[in-house]
């Protein structure tokens, strides 16, 4: 066992053997397809376990599990954070959608589907903007875009109780503060505690202003 996945298994002690041995067949199948697929960086390919599952893991903490939740995950990439999170609630009542423009990351995202039997889960090969005809309870993004481009994008697939949760770096507070002027929303910012300068901003009550 890699030291990193010990600090995994430490820092997440309510995530049940069966997730971690489907979360280590997804960390192996990513790192087998990155060049090939361009996953993420070269200099993160050792610290997936806790640079991006750990942090796609966070997310559970606000989430209802006892509930029937459409998921959106806005610009899946390489799947973080809506895969490790439809691994950990494969038993609940969640369904993940992935919204991923780039064709190649949407292959592997179906591939990533696929091999990990998630039935919970399914890729739309698209722009966000151009998703009709749904309403999504939660909403996730990882390092895709700035809150006032997310909010403009996403804004017409929202229900009234619709709740954003977003990863978000050093640059957070002045995103927000940015966002103020075009968006009414109420936010609580959560620090990670393991890594400086990253954040999961959790946003309600999203309103335009006119």
């Amino acid at each position: 066992m890699s030291n990193e996945l010990d600090e995994f298994i430490s820092n997440n002690p309510n995530v049940s053997r069966e997730t971690i041995e489907k979360l280590t067949d997804f960390q192996s199948f990513l790192l087998e397809h990155n060049l090939k697929y361009n996953l993420v960086s070269k200099n993160q390919t050792d610290k997936i376990w806790m640079r991006h599952i750990h942090d796609s893991l966070r997310i559970l903490n606000f989430l209802e599990l006892n509930k029937s939740m459409q998921i959106l995950d806005i610009g899946s990439g390489g799947g973080f954070p809506a895969i490790p999170l439809a691994i950990a609630t494969e038993k609940h009542s969640l369904k993940y959608t992935l919204c991923e423009s780039i064709t190649k990351k949407s292959n592997f995202l179906n591939l990533s589907i696929e091999l990990l039997k998630l039935s919970n889960t399914q890729v739309i090969n698209d722009r966000v903007e151009n998703l009709k005809n749904i309403k999504f309870d939660v909403i996730t993004c990882r390092a895709v875009s700035k809150l006032n481009k997310i909010f403009t994008y996403s804004h017409h697939l929202t229900k009234q109780n619709t709740v954003f949760l977003l990863h978000k770096g050093i640059n957070i507070v002045e995103e927000i503060n940015d966002a103020t002027k075009y968006w009414f929303f109420e936010h609580e910012l959560i620090k990670n505690e393991l890594e400086e300068g990253s954040f999961i901003v959790k946003i309600n009550k999203l309103k335009k202003l006119n």
